[in-house]
């Protein structure tokens, strides 16, 4: 079952519209979502909490609409992102308090434990926190009442690399129980690959691929080989790159690159994986160039 489905989702601002966008993510599901700056990501969070009204289509969690009559759905998300109203004036401490009230679900300990885990200082007042102290004190809020959909915009902001790594180990423990769905923004794509069944990527406002991280990396690869002449229509090629007879090529499909390449009686033919970051970084050129053709 989906714990996320969004259907024909349409949010216009004057500038720049989301959608329509159909998404959705199964319950246990690990979903990368991957786009530049200015893509829609950031939009489609924030439609998705219902900080920001949607002009056309619908949100479901768990089979619930996500309406304002209806807050029931928001009990089940937790989210980490650029925005987290906190109680400036009151301590760390205070303000988990004070979220539980929100959540049927809440474990005071569980929150204390991760609190200490993240090395964070509940004593001391929010307004008095770094940007990292307010981003772990974000991660404690979502994590603490069990949500069955983790929302997560670029969530390690100012984050150190102890803490990071420490966050990353809460989301293996939380991926390993198959009872929470996630869904993660990030422009550190290394650091959430390990953790991901799926990549979806938006450019424009638009999704242009939807894909199990497997079907990627087992189909790319970075092929070095030798030909007398030039190397004309190979199939599937993403880059090529030429030197007298040396010839590397990045390709998305990489037996049938192999095959031709064999048969064309290419020597010294070699294939490399490739890193899905380079993958990815690929994927949105290809569709940034496709756009700027139109």
């Amino acid at each position: 079952m989906a714990i996320l489905e969004i259907r024909g989702l349409v949010k216009a601002y004057k500038t720049f519209s989301l959608g329509s966008l159909d998404l959705q993510l199964p319950t246990g599901c690990a979903m990368g979502l991957v786009g530049a700056n200015g893509s829609g990501k950031t939009t489609l969070f924030r439609s998705i909490m219902g900080t920001v009204s949607r002009n056309q289509g619908s949100i479901l969690i768990d089979g619930i609409e996500a309406q304002d009559g209806n807050g029931s759905w928001k009990n089940l998300i937790g989210y980490v992102g650029d925005y987290l109203p906190l109680f400036e004036h009151w301590s760390g401490e205070k303000n988990l308090q004070a979220f539980s009230a929100f959540y049927t679900d809440w474990s005071q300990e569980q929150a204390k434990k991760i609190a200490r885990q993240l090395n964070l200082d509940l004593s001391q007042r929010v307004r008095n926190y770094s940007t990292g102290q307010r981003t772990k004190l974000g991660i404690v809020i979502a994590l603490a009442h069990k949500p069955k959909l983790l929302l997560l915009d670029e969530p390690t902001t100012g984050l150190d690399p102890v803490s990071r790594d420490v966050f990353m180990e809460l989301l293996f423990e939380l991926a390993e129980q198959e009872e929470t769905a996630m869904l993660y923004a990030t422009h550190h794509i290394a650091e959430f690959e390990p953790l991901a069944d799926r990549f979806v990527f938006i450019s424009e406002g638009q999704i242009i691929r939807d894909e199990i991280k497997e079907d990627l990396t087992d189909n790319w690869r970075r092929i070095s080989c030798q030909f007398s002449g030039p190397l004309e229509e190979v199939p599937n090629v993403v880059e090529h790159k030429s030197e007298h007879r040396q010839h590397i090529i990045l390709s998305d499909d990489y037996q049938r690159t192999l095959s031709f390449l064999n048969e064309a009686g290419a020597e010294s033919i070699e294939a490399r994986n490739v890193s899905f970051e380079k993958i990815a970084v690929e994927i949105l050129r290809r569709s940034a160039r496709e756009v700027s053709h139109v």
